[in-house]
């Protein structure tokens, strides 16, 4: 299997079957073929001899397989690979798809429905088959490392049963792929499976993992492709607010940090670090800045009650602004990356002092600054700045997450190519206060 996976969330991973197509009673024929001879005999629908290989099998063979193998499988799901299957069959992706159930896409994408009778023996196989994965940590085998053929089924022995229903721990559900993937690529999933300072240990006073267990998922974690707000090649609208780019790295920044709106800490079981988060948590009405309660407490003039919270620097005009325009416009989980990046005319400014006031002034400043790194104006920042990379409080070696320095922001995405470029030239610049 491919090991480059994009991101995709338990909630519409049937979209994941987009290429696939199918006709049950009606067959279509494809492009220049001839008409598919149903799989299975869906008039006689015999439901007392389900198996995988003799129902189940077929079904896929006919609809799915050619999409889903080979060695670049739509959604990097591979349905002769059983786990793969048994993954979205036991989550409920599967089924959900078939039944074109609200909060899955429709299976196939752009095709007629699964028959009543191939969609109740798929269904029949899933309720009397027991999924079970079992990971061998004895040999350790790294050659195929996959979301749902390895490291699901760790999360799933050692993790699930906190992280999962209606009030999982830390507001956090492991059987949501994206909120996985979001403390994945932001380092905290690894943070807490090695018990490293300042993380919470995981599990919750159980024995820490297995060394085999923690090198798959972090070779899961080095061999995927996260895709924030899931895709690419989008320009960047001037007059647009993007929740990926603009305000995800000023909600991390300023408030989802350890001790605060981070997922291990959850105040008031508020969780800023991602979309899902954000509004699942919040009160945030799309179109209507002021009855959102996310903008109306940034906006609070009594120090008590604004956030961040005193003795914290509350937001800038510049980036309050920036949240009323993005709930104005709707409040989406968008992004682009085809932004319009000078690289040349730089300034501290107009172009690092924006980048470290939404990036990283939440964290380095105030009483208690993280690390004892404080980044409030030209001098804190030119001294961090002029330390090399690969040396302690390097603010260059932070935001290219260099070897011996903390990755920067903590807990979130790394900044765009463009605003790492940025910094660059304006160090070589000699970092004047321009």
């Amino acid at each position: 299997m491919n090991l480059k996976k994009s991101v995709f969330t338990l909630f519409a991973l049937a979209a994941l079957f987009f290429a696939c197509k199918h006709s049950p009673e009606e067959i279509q024929p494809p492009p220049g073929g001839n008409p598919v001879t149903p799989p299975i005999d869906t008039l006689a629908c015999d439901s007392t001899n389900v198996s995988y290989p003799g129902t189940v099998v077929p079904i896929l063979n006919a609809y799915c397989i050619s999409c889903h193998s080979g060695s670049q499988p739509s959604g990097g799901l591979d349905f002769n690979d059983y786990s793969d299957l048994a993954f979205v069959a036991k989550n409920g992706s599967l089924i959900g798809s078939m039944k074109h159930l609200s909060g899955f896409s429709p299976m196939p994408k752009d095709g007629n429905k699964l028959s009543e009778c191939e969609i109740a023996l798929v269904e029949k196989w899933i309720n009397d088959t027991v999924f079970n994965v079992i990971i061998d940590t004895t040999e350790c085998d790294s050659s195929a490392v996959t979301y749902p053929g390895t490291v699901f089924p760790i999360l799933q022995a050692n993790c699930i049963s906190c992280h999962s229903g209606p009030a999982p721990e830390a507001g956090m559900d492991f059987n949501d792929y994206e909120q996985v993937a979001t403390i994945a690529q932001t380092g905290a999933l690894m943070g807490s499976i090695m018990h490293l300072t300042g993380y919470s240990p995981m599990p919750d006073n159980a024995p820490k993992l297995s060394a085999c267990e923690i090198a798959l998922i972090r070779k899961w974690i080095n061999d995927t492709t996260f895709i924030p707000g899931g895709g690419g090649g989008i320009p960047c609208d001037p007059d647009t607010a993007y929740f990926q780019n603009d305000v995800l790295p000023l909600l991390q920044s300023s408030c989802g940090v350890i001790g605060c709106h981070d997922p291990g800490t959850a105040t008031e079981r508020v969780i800023l670090t991602s979309y899902n988060f954000v509004m699942q948590t919040t009160e945030v009405v799309p179109g209507q800045p002021w009855e959102s309660e996310i903008y109306e407490v940034i906006m609070e003039d009594d120090p008590e009650k604004r956030m961040p919270p005193s003795p914290q620097q509350p937001l800038t005009v510049e980036q309050k602004a920036l949240i009323y325009k993005w709930i104005a416009q709707g409040a989406l989980n968008n992004h682009c990356d085809d932004e319009d990046c000078d690289s040349i005319n730089v300034t501290f400014s107009q172009t690092v002092w924006p980048i470290v006031q939404n990036s990283c002034f939440g964290c380095h400043s105030g009483p208690a600054p993280s690390g004892g790194i404080s980044l409030t104006n030209h001098g804190q920042v030119k001294a961090a700045s002029s330390i090399p990379a690969g040396n302690p409080g390097s603010l260059l070696g932070s935001v290219t997450w260099a070897n011996g320095n903390v990755p920067m922001p903590k807990n979130g995405f790394q900044l765009s190519e463009c605003k790492i470029a940025q910094i660059k030239k304006w160090i070589q610049d000699g970092m004047p206060n321009n």
